[in-house]
């Protein structure tokens, strides 16, 4: 877990710099500078910050083992950053595409190989992300402006609920195969 959060970091403190030129608001928070806020301003940094910031209070949650918790914020961050992404096609492939993808590596492996021991368990966490979504702003990408960007991103959510629920067996057997832990 400790790998986590020098990965997340490192990463940040790269993808931070470039995020400041980009934006004049939605910095991307560190995990120290999360440890320092409270309730309210975590939230603040989420809903007007970088999508980016969902992917540090995943990391910092479930390394602290806080799991569920961790894999939900997890997915509200894929579907925050996946539109922003979206609606912006022609952003630099070295900037914020690549940053995702290193999150998602870094970030999403071991929050994925966990989440994946309890089918059950994922698609609720996958239905709780998109209600947090659903009944939130994001000032970083105007979800009224960019609606049939964010119905991809959930309809893509909803196909990944459907593949998870038709097929519980087999991802049990393959997680057995590859001495992958099932709850």
């Amino acid at each position: 877990m400790k790998r986590i959060a020098l990965i997340m970091l490192c990463l940040l403190a790269l993808g931070c710099t470039a995020a400041k030129n980009r934006h004049d608001s939605g910095m991307i928070i560190t995990p120290a500078e999360l440890a320092e806020m409270n309730g309210a301003q975590v939230e603040n940094a989420l809903i007007n910050g970088h999508p980016a910031n969902y992917f540090t209070l995943a990391a910092k949650l479930f390394s602290e083992g806080n799991k569920q918790e961790g894999v939900k914020w997890f997915y509200v961050g894929q579907i925050r950053y996946r539109a922003y992404l979206q609606a912006n096609p022609s952003l630099d492939p070295s900037g914020d595409p690549a940053l995702f993808s290193s999150l998602m590596y870094t970030v999403g492996t071991p929050l994925n190989g966990y989440i994946g021991g309890d089918t059950d368990a994922w698609m609720a966490t996958i239905d709780s992300a998109v209600q947090w979504h659903d009944g939130h702003p994001d000032n970083f990408l105007d979800k009224d402006k960019n609606q049939a960007v964010y119905a991809a991103v959930l309809s893509g959510l909803d196909s990944l609920k459907q593949y998870i629920a038709d097929n519980k067996d087999a991802i049990r057997k393959e997680r057995e195969a590859n001495g992958l832990e099932n709850r």
